[in-house]
């Protein structure tokens, strides 16, 4: 057995940790900014002779989740057909391992090394394949000034890029500072060494060597205590000739970022970041938007309003090498006929929340606006199938009283989504309701949380009679309860500990063709464990 599935068999597990979130507290009272001094990332960086002392840091952290369904088989859906599954017959369940280092006084600089092994794929059980990520690698070295860096990072002022490179910052004044940067570029949503730069092949099947992207970009950024910004411009370059059937235009991406922060008054707070392509194989877009204001208009009173713009954001060469899977023993005759579709959606939402009896209780309500545009799949042999854009809205409100008997902390919550329209042939409606209940100890954190739900199709449920593929869904509804519990806890400075677990129930009817099915009772169980130890 492998060390990795070794520590993976000595887990705890338990489910992941969104209950703890809900509990979050959003300050309303706002401390003037301080406008004499500059911001910390406004001053140019350390030289060598003002280094602080040596300091190591070493974080490792083992996580390990399971996810399992049981439920009788259901009624077969045909006089004399196979009874299908209620549950699925697959657990899911994997184990990773990070460790994180930081070290100082490295040959004159610092070195960052950030990696993580997740073993997926045990008998019985389904996570994928086995991962071996490298997120970071990075030495820096300062050269006066400026601070070179090299390895793989994240460039966060260009449009967070990953690359494979060098990175140089300069102050150009107190508070302004350039970046430029340049690099072999891995694959987007890689999450293993063995992905990052995919193995590309021929018609025939054979292996033609790697597509290798280079990226390369600029881009200033400016600081003070209550004013930030960002922008920048970066390109990626690819051999299209690596790729059977892509163009140049394929294999070429250029896109400016920008991000903004501002606080004109002590209680308002700006912001925005924005993606635009403007080189792609599909012309210019807005990749992503993003922009909200949060006004404190009473030491008490909260008002908040954002809104994004979201659209799938892939390198067109390397999601075209992924979509070619000719057939060896074919020669290349074999076509997937698949094409590259761009899908966005876009949000807004408004919230204000009082606060009550010196802050104790807190009144939330909030709206929300969800659509996506139509979407338009071209079909092989010309032609194309048009899917309807879809709208929705959204209503919550939650009270929490952030002083209840016992040290506790308790939150309620309704949620409400109705579909707006009657262009998607997939409209639903959902209701979903929650309680929570939190302790803060010097050493330990439990939440403690239970939820109801129920969701139902609005579509057409009759016979399919046509061949238009949107007229022949069917609809179904589900109605279910789910309960949870999150435990934290803390053994000295080194150690973390952290398990969650939760389970539940689903009733679900279903209408499909006309005939209806009542689907047995489904069981759940998730559950999600840390262990972390930390040096420094």
């Amino acid at each position: 057995m492998s060390l990795t599935r070794a520590l993976i068999a000595l887990a705890l597990v338990a489910a992941p940790a969104v209950a703890h979130a809900q509990f979050v507290d959003r300050t309303v009272v706002v401390p003037p900014p301080a406008e004499d001094a500059p911001a910390e990332d406004a001053r140019p960086p350390r030289t060598a002779s003002a280094e602080p002392p040596a300091k190591l840091e070493v974080r490792l952290t083992l996580s390990s989740f399971l996810y399992r369904e049981l439920a009788d088989d259901a009624d077969p859906l045909v006089s004399g057909g196979a009874a299908p599954a209620g549950a699925s017959s697959v657990r899911r369940f994997f184990g990773d391992l990070r460790g994180e280092l930081t070290a100082d006084r490295v040959g004159g600089g610092a070195v960052r090394v950030d990696g993580r092994v997740r073993a997926a794929t045990l008998e019985r059980y389904q996570g994928g394949e086995d991962e071996y990520e490298l997120r970071a690698l990075t030495y820096a070295h300062a050269l006066g000034p400026a601070e070179l860096r090299l390895g793989r990072q994240v460039i966060d002022a260009l449009g967070a890029t990953r690359v494979d490179g060098a990175q140089l910052t300069a102050p150009l004044s107190a508070r302004l500072r350039l970046t430029t940067f340049a690099g072999a570029y891995p694959q987007r949503g890689s999450r293993s060494l063995t992905t990052d730069y995919p193995t590309l092949h021929a018609l025939d099947g054979s292996e033609t060597g790697r597509l290798i992207p280079v990226a390369g970009g600029a881009g200033v950024s400016y600081r003070k205590a209550s004013y930030a910004a960002d922008l920048g411009a970066v390109g990626v370059v690819a051999a299209a000739g690596e790729v059977p059937g892509a163009s140049a235009a394929d294999g070429r991406r250029g896109f400016v970022t920008a991000n903004g922060y501002a606080r004109p008054h002590p209680a308002v707070d700006l912001y925005a970041h924005g993606i635009v392509d403007v080189v792609a194989a599909d012309g210019a877009r807005v990749t992503e938007a993003s922009g909200g204001v949060d006004l404190w208009p009473h030491p008490a009173i909260e008002l908040s309003l954002t809104g994004h713009h979201t659209a799938n954001e892939l390198f067109a060469i390397a999601a075209r090498d992924q979509l070619v899977d000719p057939d060896p023993a074919a020669m290349g005759q074999v076509e997937n006929g698949a094409a590259i579709v761009h899908v966005a959606q876009d949000a807004a939402r408004a919230t204000a929340s009082i606060a009550v009896a010196a802050q104790r209780f807190q009144l939330t309500v909030g709206g929300g606006y969800l659509q996506r545009p139509a979407v338009t799949v071209p079909l092989t042999g010309g032609g194309a199938l048009t899917m309807p854009g879809a709208q929705m809205g959204e209503l919550t409100i939650s009270a929490l009283d952030r002083r209840a008997p016992g040290r506790l902390r308790v939150e309620a919550s309704g949620t409400a989504l109705t579909p707006l329209g009657e262009a998607s042939a997939s409209r639903s409606r959902a209701l979903i309701g929650r309680v929570a209940v939190e302790r803060d100890g010097d050493d330990a954190t439990f939440t403690i949380d239970a939820s109801a739900h129920s969701y139902r199709d609005l579509g057409p449920a009759g016979g399919c009679m046509t061949l238009d593929p949107l007229a022949c869904l069917g609809t179904s509804a589900t109605r279910g309860l789910a309960a949870g519990a999150l435990v934290s806890l803390s053994a000295g400075p080194e150690w973390l500990i952290l398990v969650d677990a939760r389970g539940g129930l689903d009733d679900t009817d279903a209408t499909f063709g006309g005939a209806a099915v009542t689907w047995p009772r489904r069981y759940w169980l998730s559950a999600f464990a840390r262990l972390q130890w930390r040096y420094r």
